[in-house]
């Protein structure tokens, strides 16, 4: 849990090199994206605690606390960070409000904006595997069971409905691939 929380907030602070713990303070404090983060990995952790021995003795007494803070989340914020959702470490979310990821599997360094939809509809499908590195930009929906590769940018109020290759700039409703080769590591 921790070891994510730290590249969580390296990724907030937009720095890979040590920080003091007052700039951690002061970005959880104002960071309404990382808090939300914090609170979703907590929970994972209470979660994975049922394996260890009195974990679940543990997990039950702190799990109302979780609770409590993941609905002020999403009533305060409208950031549903649903534990359905397997998120890798570096995670940034830039703007809160309306940001609905469920049933999906995220990779490391990836961004999202405001009112994104990541996850499937069906809580019976597995939903969308993001890749590494993958930039998805406000009002983007990725509902479908679809793959997104390494390095992809979905663009501003993109619906995507198909498998996107690595490196690709993806646009439109529903969602096409505008360029290939694309890299967004500037605005990561």
């Amino acid at each position: 849990m921790f070891k994510n929380i730290r590249a969580d907030t390296q990724r907030a602070l937009h720095r890979s090199k040590a920080f003091h713990s007052i700039d951690v303070l002061r970005l959880l404090w104002a960071h309404h994206g990382l808090q939300a983060l914090v609170i979703y990995r907590f929970g994972r952790w209470l979660s994975s605690l049922h394996k260890r021995r009195y974990g679940g003795a543990i997990a039950i007494s702190l799990y109302p606390a979780y609770r409590i803070l993941s609905v002020c989340v999403r009533k305060a914020y409208g950031i549903d960070l649903d534990q359905s959702a397997d998120i890798a470490p570096g995670f940034y979310i830039n703007h809160f409000g309306g940001i609905e990821v469920r049933n999906c599997r995220i990779g490391p360094r990836c961004t999202i904006y405001q009112q994104v939809k990541l996850g499937a509809a069906d809580t019976n499908d597995s939903g969308p595997i993001i890749g590494e590195g993958v930039y998805i930009g406000a009002h983007a929906q990725i509902r479908a069971d679809v793959s997104v590769g390494d390095g992809a940018t979905i663009g501003a109020g993109a619906v995507v409905t198909q498998d996107i290759p690595k490196h690709c700039l993806v646009l439109g409703n529903p969602g096409r691939i505008a360029k290939q080769d694309y890299d967004n590591s500037a605005i990561l």
